[in-house]
């Protein structure tokens, strides 16, 4: 195994930010009279878009209008309680300088992810951000992680994604790459089973 392109989900796998999310998840229910929630409920939410997350909590009818204020709302917090995971920044580093292609594909909107991004001093690492509304298909379709290959001109065979739930593990599983467990994270894992299984930032770079 040859790693070329290292591709990373966002949310559980680069940075904590359910804090964040929950705090915005809570502004929209008490917007819309409602009562707020534990932050912590939405760790188990988190990784299928702010769409699928909201479901959990609003009507059909109700869904619309909760989805524009949460996207109203995040954009105006993205980055209070947000961290990046302890090793996150030397491991992206050192794989830099080994010449590694780096990749975000995440869920979550493009320009919210690349914002999040520059505030955490993490944009720079990347050579592509890929959010759910990219391309016309998100994870778990393999559809986003073919176009990051086919741009940076990458085989299959070298290359890699680093996610927290099986989103991840069946989007790269769908594109023929290698995938890996990140178990710091939101982990949520059905009956799909990473190539990997990593316990902590640094061990990205066994990988190599």
């Amino acid at each position: 195994m040859r790693l070329k392109l290292f591709i990373f989900d966002l949310d559980g796998t680069l940075i904590d930010s359910h804090m964040d999310i929950g705090m915005c998840v809570n502004m929209v229910l008490r917007e819309m009279g409602r009562d707020s929630i534990d932050p912590e409920k939405v760790r188990a939410w988190i990784g299928g878009g702010a769409r699928n997350l909201l479901e959990k909590l609003f009507s059909d009818e109700e869904l619309n209008t909760a989805l524009e204020l949460f996207r109203r709302f995040y954009r105006e917090h993205p980055v209070v309680h947000t961290k990046t995971y302890e090793g996150v920044q030397e491991v992206l580093a050192y794989l830099r300088s080994k010449g590694s292609f780096l990749a975000v594909v995440t869920n979550k909107m493009e320009d919210l992810s690349r914002e999040i991004l520059k505030r955490l001093k993490l944009l720079s690492y990347f050579d592509m951000v890929v959010g759910g509304d990219t391309f016309p298909e998100k994870k778990p379709s393999p559809l986003p992680i073919k176009q990051v290959m086919e741009q940076l001109k990458v085989y299959p065979q070298e290359s890699i994604i680093v996610g927290d739930t099986s989103a991840d593990i069946c989007a790269g599983k769908g594109a023929g790459i290698w995938t890996a467990l990140a178990r710091w994270g939101y982990v949520r894992l059905d009956s799909v089973i990473p190539d990997f299984f990593l316990s902590e930032p640094k061990d990205i770079i066994s990988l190599l």
